[in-house]
């Protein structure tokens, strides 16, 4: 008889719901990003499989976006690493301030460090689980779907910009508003 009591899944349903409901703030504005991600980079030339593998293994919207610019004007490898260290280096203080809480994060600690953006952090920060969950499953859980909303996004953009006619002149200039709006708001 297996006498070790489980974690039980959080009062009034299960983890997932509980991560679900915590994220949802992140999916509107996930996907319309996403969605100007994808047109944009659909209309840089490239296509739907660009899109999802750079939402699903890149998975940093400002960088995405400076990406597409740095795509199309065939940046060196020195410079793509050196603009990609400068608009990401604030996810260092995300990090510091997280150390403790993924410390012992066991199998999800990769994911939970990789799925570290913004508006993900802003989610985890206050360190609130539900009661009777495991802490590390459920930060992976929102994690897994703030990146979830982005992807779809990105595919949504993507296919989007391929079947209708978008003019795409000011959409690179909305990563840019959205994080002057952010800071105005601060």
């Amino acid at each position: 008889m297996d006498t070790e009591k489980k974690p039980s899944l959080g009062a009034g349903g299960g983890v997932v719901k509980k991560a679900f409901i915590k994220s949802a703030p992140v999916l509107a504005g996930y996907v319309v990003l996403g969605i100007g991600f994808g047109i944009l980079l659909r209309d840089a030339g490239y296509g739907l499989l660009w899109s999802l593998a750079m939402s699903a293994l890149i998975f940093a919207g400002s960088m995405q976006y400076v990406g597409v610019g740095l795509l199309a004007g065939g940046a060196s490898l020195i410079s793509a690493a050196l603009t990609t260290f400068m608009v990401n280096a604030r996810h260092l203080f995300y990090s510091i301030s997280m150390i403790g809480r993924y410390r012992d994060a066991g199998k999800y600690k990769p994911y939970l460090i990789f799925a570290l953006t913004d508006e993900t952090y802003s989610l985890l920060c206050d360190g609130e689980t539900p009661d009777g969950a495991d802490p590390n499953l459920y930060r992976f859980l929102v994690s897994l779907f703030d990146q979830c909303y982005w992807v779809t996004g990105c595919v949504l953009g993507s296919v989007l910009g391929a079947a209708l006619p978008f003019g795409t002149e000011g959409i690179e200039f909305s990563m840019t508003a959205l994080f002057v709006a952010s800071f105005t708001e601060q």
